[in-house]
């Protein structure tokens, strides 16, 4: 099982119509990539200062599926129409759990 997290930072402006439409384009991913096998997400809660504005924890059972979801013609158009242009920056990691 691998483990893909990705934090993002919203261009400064960015309003709360966007963010939402981050959120219900994510919401539907699921559905169109079958090899997510766990897929959670939402905004920073706010606790400590410095954080990332937006994160994402997925979990595939292979680099391959991994591979599959990032290079998904859903996922492409999702980053290409609606996360990319609020986009300001992102990091991403991605480690085995455990079998």
């Amino acid at each position: 099982m691998l483990k893909h997290v990705v934090l993002l930072n919203w261009k400064a402006g960015t309003s709360q119509a966007d963010i939402d439409a981050v959120t219900a384009g994510l919401s539907a991913l699921p559905e169109a990539i079958p090899e997510i096998v766990s897929y959670q997400f939402g905004p920073d809660a706010g606790i400590y200062r410095g954080n990332a504005d937006y994160a994402l924890v997925a979990e595939f059972h292979s680099e391959a599926d991994l591979k599959t979801y990032v290079n998904h013609p859903r996922h492409q158009q999702f980053l290409q129409e609606v996360a990319g242009p609020i986009l300001e920056s992102f990091q991403s990691v991605q480690f085995g759990l455990p079998a």
